[in-house]
């Protein structure tokens, strides 16, 4: 059995798929990475089928028609049966990647019989940002009298046995605030480990693109949260 899988979901991520494999070139073939084209639409499955990737921890998985965030994530998730400990990450560059060395180290330490489920925290976001994590993870942990913190930082990763726990799993951006409920549910002990955020250098986010999404997307995750709650 192998260490850790990552599933890396992209969507019209296009011109950020060369530098995402070369970073993905550059790190410890101990983790194996599933590259999930998510139904894109923009010759992103045609550029990922015309290019020759030589190492083998690396593998492609494609989705025809986009059915939202987490139900890509989710799909791949389930197709992992060979590691102990399984998660995800975003394939739209902002993330540290040289700092999986360090998650390597993490799990290569951690006794196999833990639920562990590790986090990361983002490093280097702007203000409005923060804010508005901060502001949700407060509103998340009152409802729900769980600790809710960076719910959408990166890397997402958890021993692959909570997946078996999951029901009615959200198909959109909803879906990392439900793993993280998940994970606290079932005891699992959270890890912190600190991630730089660099900003996007290629495309534009499928969800955030200024206030007014933002508010919009607080809106949808408060009512998410007295849904889950009413499961407790």
């Amino acid at each position: 059995m192998n260490l850790l899988t990552i599933v890396i979901p992209c969507f019209n991520e296009k011109e950020s798929l060369p530098f995402l494999i070369k970073k993905l070139n550059q790190v410890s073939e101990k983790i194996n990475f599933i590259i999930v084209d998510n139904g894109s639409t923009d010759g992103s499955k045609k550029y990922l089928e015309s290019i020759k990737i030589t190492k083998k921890n690396i593998s492609l998985y494609f989705i025809e028609k986009n059915k939202g965030y987490g139900a890509g994530i989710f799909k791949a998730l389930n197709l992992i049966e060979d590691s102990k400990y399984i998660g995800w990450i975003h394939g739209d560059l902002q993330f540290d990647f040289d700092k999986l060395e360090n998650t390597v180290e993490f799990f290569e330490k951690a006794n196999n019989k833990d639920l562990i489920f590790y986090k990361g925290v983002r490093i280097g976001r702007n203000k409005i940002d923060r804010f508005f994590s901060y502001f949700m993870g407060i509103f998340g942990s009152l409802v729900m009298n769980y600790n809710f913190y960076e719910i959408n930082a990166q890397p997402t990763i958890f021993n692959k046995d909570l997946i078996k726990n999951a029901k009615n799993v959200p198909n959109d951006f909803r879906f990392d605030t439900y793993i993280y409920w998940l994970a606290l549910k079932n005891n699992y002990t959270i890890s912190r480990e600190k991630f730089e955020f660099p900003q996007r250098k290629f495309g534009n986010s499928n969800w955030d693109y200024g206030i007014g999404s933002k508010l919009k997307f607080s809106y949808i995750l408060f009512k998410y949260f007295f849904k889950l709650r009413k499961t407790i």
